[in-house]
């Protein structure tokens, strides 16, 4: 009782000043989102506002996405996407151990250019990395296409880009 007491006197006093906020996990599965409003005289109301749909859509588009990194995880090749303004989408476990890009932190400040700098710098000179780049600027229609490039430790790789949607592009 106690503690339930004290948690009470917080909310009404947070409620007061305009700042509760809290969702509010049902047994039966919905969510309430339950905020405050200050009134006159020291009053305060709650709004009870039901976002269990927005909730379970929330939940199903991160399950959606954890799902497809694990798929493009349990691939052996190196895979990554890159959208149509050349800024890094995803990528997989094999990409970063391949290349040693460490996506821990989020992928908002990898781009396309900056990564096939890293390609280039660890494969010996070819023209393969030219057409890339001329491959991810083109706009409109793009044909798949593959080369190859030998790395600066004598392993052959072959690289494929193939153009997705919403012109983005996915490099193998």
């Amino acid at each position: 009782y106690a503690t339930w007491r004290d948690q009470f006197t917080q909310m009404e006093h947070m409620a007061q000043n305009g700042t509760y906020s809290e969702h509010w996990n049902l047994p039966d599965g919905q969510t309430f989102r339950v905020t405050s409003r200050p009134h006159p005289d020291g009053a305060f109301a709650l709004l009870f506002e039901d976002i269990s749909a927005e909730i379970s859509l929330t939940r199903r588009f991160r399950s959606e996405i954890e799902t497809s990194q694990a798929v493009l995880d349990h691939f052996d090749d190196a895979v990554v996407v890159f959208s149509s303004g050349g800024h890094l989408v995803m990528a997989n476990a094999a990409y970063s151990k391949l290349w040693g890009t460490d996506l821990t932190n989020g992928l908002a400040h990898f781009d396309l250019r900056i990564e096939m700098r890293k390609w280039q710098n660890r494969c010996t000179p070819s023209r393969i990395w030219t057409n890339l780049r001329e491959f991810s600027d083109q706009i409109g229609r793009r044909v798949s296409w593959q080369d190859s490039a030998i790395m600066d430790d004598g392993r052959h790789i072959t690289c494929q880009a193939d153009p997705i949607s919403n012109g983005m592009t996915l490099i193998r």
